[in-house]
């Protein structure tokens, strides 16, 4: 990602709904699965590391990224255990983690084997341990954000979830999220095709624009909602597509 992503992503996601709203959707899916006691976590592609906030919650909280300028705004927030690696190549041993995310990373330009990463997820798992992804969905919805977070492709659920399955883990949960996103990313990027629009920094990029406080605090609500529904079913539609696996003790 450009510089200035970083420094547009360090300044909104306290706060931002998107942020706001899928940390309580990931919290309401996990809830209940990942036992009792302290748990060992990696989050793969932590960039500013605000998400290792609540992996230290859970345990001994690990960030892997590539980019110095993310582990450096992870250290500025007071995390340690950080390590500058690919997702590609993980530097860790086979059945390290109880748990390991990974958000919005598979989609890069610069992984070139996606599946390849599934695998390597699954290797550093322990048995019974959990694998989370998020990944933007459908391709249609390709847009001038994804330019500039330099973003390659984007997913099917059935791809992710043939992937996880292939990789050797038991889907607990797979389905589209960010319902609420869908239609409005639909229009928007329809436009942009139309219009031919390329914003060249993270200041003219719409996916950051923050709105009111009032507009936070609902649109970040109906968003923590959908990790309700998620613990029981399925979405049809979403901007983001969501995968929960356990691999077998």
């Amino acid at each position: 990602m450009q510089a200035d992503h970083y420094a547009a992503m360090r300044a909104t996601e306290d706060t931002h709904w998107w942020y706001t709203g899928n940390r309580a959707v990931v919290k309401r899916l996990l809830a209940g699965r990942l036992g009792n006691g302290p748990i060992r976590t990696l989050d793969a592609g932590c960039g500013t590391g605000r998400n290792l906030q609540w992996h230290a919650e859970l345990g001994a909280a690990t960030g892997l990224d590539y980019e110095p300028l993310a582990l450096r705004s992870s250290a500025d927030r007071g995390h340690r255990a950080l390590v500058r690696g690919s997702i590609a190549e993980l530097p860790f041993a086979e059945g390290t983690f109880d748990l390991v995310t990974c958000f919005e990373v598979m989609y890069h330009e610069l992984v070139t084997d996606w599946q390849a990463v599934v695998r390597g997820y699954a290797r550093v798992l322990k048995p019974g341990g959990l694998l989370l992804l998020r990944e933007p969905a459908f391709p249609f919805l390709f847009g001038s954000h994804d330019l500039l977070v330099h973003g390659a492709r984007r997913f099917r659920r059935r791809q992710l979830r043939d992937a996880v399955m292939a990789a050797g883990l038991s889907i607990e949960r797979c389905s589209y999220q960010n319902l609420v996103t869908f239609f409005p990313a639909l229009v928007l990027r329809s436009w942009e095709r139309l219009r031919g629009s390329k914003p060249q920094s993270a200041a003219g990029d719409l996916d950051h624009a923050a709105g009111t406080g009032l507009v936070q605090r609902v649109l970040g609500g109906v968003l923590a909602a959908e990790g309700g529904w998620l613990r029981f079913a399925r979405l049809p539609v979403g901007s983001s597509v969501l995968c929960l696996a356990r691999k077998p003790r």
